[in-house]
């Protein structure tokens, strides 16, 4: 597995059912079965040929019995959630997460821990979690193949704030050290300076909103 894969499989720790959402060729749900992570994973996708292929590999290894593998949007038609104490997300943009957790009731009800790497706009599933009662627990930056992320953590609580621009690009990232955080505190830095020179450039005025942030991080570098 990559190295993206490799820090989602990180923040699963003791887990009963584990759902893989978007599992593709299934290896994140492998690794997790076989380093004790999940005791049995729901592995889902929406299209069938990566479906087959995580049911390919499963039987491959003799694990078909620690898996159940769901053709569906998400977390949508798994019958018996009860048991489901982590949903892994990992390489869906953030609002396409927003819709995952908005469809599944349980999570909320049941505090499933929410594991989340957005592959693009990550400050969209912060903006989510901050407005609808979850707290991000923490996170980590991670690098592949040139590209910067972040992994989140993140429980249902029912606390729900207002986030600043800040808090929807950075979150808890801020405490993350070392080249990966610097890579991805800069590729963060470059966003939020070009949509402040747009609404420079839009509304012929600064937005000390952006301002306030982009200072914030380069704090951080």
């Amino acid at each position: 597995m990559g190295s993206r894969l490799l820090m989602a499989a990180s923040f699963v720790d003791n887990g009963d059912t584990v759902c893989d959402v978007g599992c593709d060729h299934g290896k994140l749900s492998l690794y997790l079965v076989q380093r004790g992570k999940a005791k049995h994973v729901i592995a889902t996708d929406i299209n069938r040929q990566p479906l087959q292929k995580a049911i390919d590999l499963f039987a491959s290894y003799d694990l078909s019995h620690t898996a159940d593998f769901l053709l569906t949007d998400g977390l949508q038609g798994i019958k018996d959630t009860s048991r489901i104490t982590h949903v892994v997300i990992a390489g869906l943009g953030g609002h396409t997460m927003e819709q995952v957790i908005e469809s599944a009731p349980f999570v909320k009800a049941q505090k499933t821990r929410l594991v989340l790497l957005p592959a693009q706009s990550g400050y969209q599933i912060r903006k989510y979690l901050y407005e609808n009662g979850f707290e991000i627990e923490k996170e980590q930056t991670v690098s592949e193949k040139g590209k910067y992320y972040s992994c989140i953590s993140a429980v249902y609580t029912g606390v729900s704030h207002t986030p600043d621009i800040y808090d929807m690009y950075i979150g808890k990232s801020g405490s993350c050290t070392g080249d990966d955080a610097t890579g991805y505190f800069e590729m963060i830095l470059s966003q939020l300076e070009k949509k402040r020179k747009g609404f420079e450039i839009d509304n012929g005025t600064p937005n000390a909103d952006y301002t306030q942030a982009i200072e914030k991080i380069k704090k951080l570098l």
